[in-house]
């Protein structure tokens, strides 16, 4: 069981230093019926995900700053699983059947063209909200509507000492270091590019109203940083 759990590891490390997320070891898909605990708010350092995926539409002139990725339903880790959540759920309202928890083009659309929400965004959001829906939206126990105005009503969770971050945008810092700029409830990804960590994500766990949740400290989604320095890439 460990030597397999090390292989997985080690695939998916290598999976991301050539441009892909690869798989995590630690992911558990619970049943639908469970429900969820809390709620993580995803955000992406967007001059890192362009570094990885440099022909994502907005790359060109990636905005500095954090692009919210999503809201995800989790549930507390559990032994070696740290990555435990519902998946692709039939339980949303407007879910009548597995073939109908698809978001409709209108919707999609309606979504997408909500300026408050297209400004939290990455650029060209459509194929990223249809993902996040069918994924994630569908075990909130929420309409379309409701789910992604979330991105705008739970934005204020996205907490960190900005002054401070913001001294190392454009170089590195030790990722021991770069965490005394955020939360407690706050948890990390990174990638490996060309031998250098970049920080990709942060994760902050929260209740539906938005304040922190501290009740999974073992939360780990993706491969973790390791405690060596970070790069922090500038954007336009």
């Amino acid at each position: 069981m460990k030597n397999t759990y090390l292989f997985a590891t080690a695939m998916a490390t290598l999976l991301i230093s050539h441009g892909a997320l690869g798989l995590d070891a630690n992911e558990e898909i619970t049943p639908s019926s469970e429900g969820y605990q809390y709620l993580v708010y995803a955000v992406t350092w967007q001059p890192s995900f362009c570094k990885l995926k440099p022909q994502t539409p907005g790359c060109d002139k990636p905005p500095q700053k954090f692009l919210t990725h999503g809201i995800w339903p989790y549930n507390n880790s559990l032994g070696q699983k740290t990555n435990r959540h519902p998946a692709n759920c039939n339980t949303a309202p407007s879910c009548k059947s597995s073939t109908e928890c698809d978001i409709s083009e209108d919707k999609l659309n309606q979504i997408s063209g909500n300026r408050a929400i297209a400004g939290l965004v990455t650029a060209s959001p459509q194929g990223m909200f249809r993902y996040e829906w069918k994924k994630h939206g569908t075990c909130s126990n929420q309409t379309e509507t409701d789910y992604f105005n979330d991105i705008v009503r739970l934005r204020k969770a996205v907490m960190y000492l900005e002054p401070m971050f913001n001294t190392w945008i454009g170089r590195s810092v030790k990722f021991d270091q770069l965490k005394n700029a955020f939360p407690t409830h706050a948890s990390f990804r990174c990638f490996t590019l060309d031998g250098k960590q970049y920080l990709h994500e942060v994760f902050y766990s929260i209740y539906p109203d938005g304040t922190p949740y501290k009740g999974d400290p073992s939360l780990q989604i993706g491969i973790p940083c390791a405690p060596r320095e970070t790069l922090i890439p500038s954007g336009s």
